[in-house]
């Protein structure tokens, strides 16, 4: 018992919203700790999303809140050592504005093996892409450059409208994260290459990078 207690005053102290595992508590018995949280779980304190998986959550007026994908995905699903792991697909186009449509499943792009996993209430379908030549790209820039090589698929809405919300997004972001989104595209197919030097003369952008990237067409 003095083992939950100690789980419980940590959950605590971190605050509600947050997602759990054996993994967290370093240096405590897994075992004790799987029953610990197994305990804690049967008293309603935390929830079971699956084995091995808890969320503390909120109270709110509609009820305990839900994780969110992102948490869970982050929680659950590891990057591969050394490597990088990007959210894609409709999320792209969703995040972007371009879509208010909610992804069925969610997609997990990186140098992982591909398959497809649940997380409590969320499936995960993750797809193998080599994104090596994104090393430094934030999750915004690889959902502009996904959203761009899957511009012909946008859910309820069209490519035309796509594009002027990329360049909405690209005129309010600034000089230098409109020329490391050009120096990334140079690895990406020759489409996106097209599309995104087109979107950079549209909002104005004249640097090397857009001659580069005709060059390179």
């Amino acid at each position: 018992m003095r083992t939950t207690q100690s789980i419980r005053k940590r959950i605590l102290a971190k605050g509600p919203d947050t997602i759990w595992t054996i993994d967290d508590f370093a240096g405590v018995s897994r075992f004790a700790v799987a029953q610990a949280l197994s305990r804690l779980a049967k008293e309603g304190f935390i929830r079971r999303i699956r084995r091995g998986l808890y969320y503390y959550p909120k109270m709110t007026a509609l009820g305990p809140s839900k994780p969110g994908a992102d948490a869970l995905l982050a929680k659950t699903i590891g990057r591969p050592k050394g490597g990088t792991v990007f959210a894609g697909g409709t999320a792209s186009f969703q995040n972007l504005g371009i879509t208010t449509q909610n992804p069925a499943q969610y997609t997990i792009m990186g140098n992982l093996a591909a398959r497809t996993v649940h997380i409590g209430e969320a499936t995960v379908r993750i797809r193998q892409r080599s994104v090596n030549h994104l090393k430094g790209a934030s999750q915004e820039d690889f959902w502009i450059l996904d959203s761009i090589r899957n511009i012909k698929h946008v859910p309820d809405s069209t490519p035309t409208d796509a594009v002027v919300k990329i360049v909405s997004n690209l005129r309010t972001s600034g000089r230098s994260a409109q020329q490391r989104l050009l120096r990334f595209a140079r690895g990406e197919p020759p489409r996106v290459r097209a599309v995104l030097g087109a979107i950079a003369e549209r909002i104005g952008y004249h640097g090397p990078e857009t001659g580069m990237l005709k060059k390179s067409l």
